[in-house]
């Protein structure tokens, strides 16, 4: 197999990194791709046995309510940090912010995000903003949980695709099909443009030591920067077609990215290798979500939710009571809920209950073979 060669001897590195490189969280890819009508609609393919349920693979996920109230698309998902509230963005037609129970099942409020659809959305580690970004280019802060004193700002010129915040709730970033801009959260105000028009951001993430990013684009390529310096550290092609989803684990061990090539990769960041590609998809990935301890992503498209146990590369659960395309995830931040929305206009919340992971398998391809970590 041909031998990518992302990093190249010489590269400047910043003080104190030990294993990084890589970055990841979910959302679209084209100006079509924000609201793409479901067109005809084709059956789902046949359902896949999963493997034999055992002590190191995942329980039954029950589902545990079925949300109703938006009237288009769900284009975003998000948990407060206390695991109480589920907020959905909507579509075009419906640019509002709804609030659930996650208790009850229960809608707690609406209100007006965006002048369009709500494609993207984060809370801060801190639990004390929410922020929302869409097709209008704009990002809107909101104070957490009063939702009192929204601020607006309006330096993006196009579809806001995916944000991204630090760990230490300082720092947002912002990923459109203008670029890439930074912002300070305290208070909210733009810091640096990272790159403008010609390089497009369809997803983000922040390594753990928050200030390593990597951004996924349009040709499948994965960039790294250094959000200190302002500057590349490295770049590669996981993928042949937009990278639509990044997700690093809370440890960093890991890179996964998703692809509307309908894989997912995930990458051992220590040694650059090739640990699995998931393949079970038949259609383009529109969005990941990684649990809180990193041990189970869930994969949504087309033809539903698909459900990984990261270490192991291997499907726990293939869920289909969705009827049409899913194109949001998330996880509570306690990792028991899964929450799924999508072109049927429902989010479908489901308790998942936890894994027991056995030691990953022998690495079978490197393609950092060449880059010597600090």
């Amino acid at each position: 197999m041909k031998q990518h060669q992302p990093f190249s001897a010489g590269k400047k590195y910043w003080d104190g990194l030990s294993v990084i490189l890589l970055a990841g969280l979910v959302i679209w890819g084209t100006t079509s791709h924000a609201q793409l009508p479901p067109q005809e609609k084709k059956p789902l393919p046949a359902i896949e046995e999963t493997q034999t349920i055992t002590p190191n693979s995942l329980g039954t996920a029950r589902l545990v309510y079925t949300l109703r109230g938006h009237t288009t698309t769900i284009q975003s998902l998000v948990f407060s940090r206390d695991g109480k509230t589920l907020i959905s963005g909507g579509g075009t037609n419906e640019p509002f912010l709804k609030f659930w129970s996650v208790s009850e099942g229960e809608e707690t409020g609406t209100i007006r995000a965006q002048s369009s659809a709500v494609l993207a959305l984060a809370m801060t580690p801190n639990g004390q903003f929410l922020v929302s970004g869409g097709e209008d280019a704009d990002i809107h802060f909101w104070s957490w949980p009063s939702k009192a004193n929204p601020i607006a700002f309006f330096d993006h010129y196009s579809y806001v695709l995916s944000l991204a915040i630090t760990p230490d709730s300082q720092i947002l970033i912002s990923g459109a099909l203008d670029g890439i801009r930074v912002w300070t959260l305290r208070p909210p105000h733009l810091l640096y443009q990272l790159t403008g028009f010609g390089n497009p951001a369809y997803s983000l993430a922040v390594h753990p030591n928050g200030y390593l990013l990597a951004s996924g684009e349009e040709e499948g390529r994965v960039r790294f920067w250094n959000l200190r310096e302002r500057s590349i550290v490295s770049e590669f092609f996981p993928h042949k077609e937009p990278v639509s989803g990044l997700a690093i684990t809370p440890d960093g061990k890991y890179l996964i990215t998703a692809s509307f090539d309908a894989t997912i990769k995930i990458w051992d960041l220590a040694t650059g290798a090739l640990i699995h590609t998931l393949d079970g998809h038949h259609a383009r990935i529109r969005a990941i979500a990684l649990s809180p301890d990193g041990k189970v992503l869930a994969s949504a498209s087309n033809d539903g939710v698909r459900i990984w146990n990261v270490e192991q590369g291997r499907l726990l659960r293939y869920l289909t009571d969705h009827e049409n395309w899913v194109n949001a995830l998330a996880f509570s931040p306690d990792g028991r809920y899964l929450a799924s929305g999508g072109f049927d206009r429902v989010i479908i919340l489901w308790e998942i209950p936890p894994i027991f992971s056995d030691p990953p398998p022998s690495r079978v391809e490197t393609l950092f073979n060449e880059y010597t970590f600090p």
